[in-house]
């Protein structure tokens, strides 16, 4: 089984790259990779809970990452979290905090490593 490793580096709204992230990484996993969504700057909001997407015209992804979660690995970078002023409680479920350490393996792990 070949390992894949999504970076998403960009936030949920304004730009496509947090659905796109999402969507590759969901769909190796239902392709027989084994597939690690990392969030990180602020991508990091996109596991946040409770999103109010106004008047924005993206979804929010809070449910797909919950979903997901149970078919693959999801982290978000405490570093990250911390800069944006987000916590564990913030997060919506099945999304782990890393220290960096999981990051490290993942990419020496992969592969395949797409960054959005």
């Amino acid at each position: 089984m070949d390992n894949l490793l999504v970076i998403l580096r960009k936030p949920p709204y304004g730009v496509i790259n947090a659905a796109e992230a999402v969507r590759h990484a969901g769909g190796a996993s239902g392709f027989d990779y084994k597939a690690t969504l990392y969030l990180i700057d602020s991508g990091v909001y996109t596991a946040r809970k409770n999103q109010d997407t106004g008047n924005t015209g993206f979804t929010g992804l809070g449910e797909s990452l919950e979903l997901l979660s149970g078919e693959m690995e999801i982290y978000a970078d405490r570093n990250s979290l911390k800069e944006y002023n987000l916590n564990e409680d913030n997060l919506v479920e099945g999304v782990k905090i890393d220290d960096g350490e999981i990051l490290k393996q993942a990419i020496k792990d992969a592969q395949s490593v797409m960054i959005f």
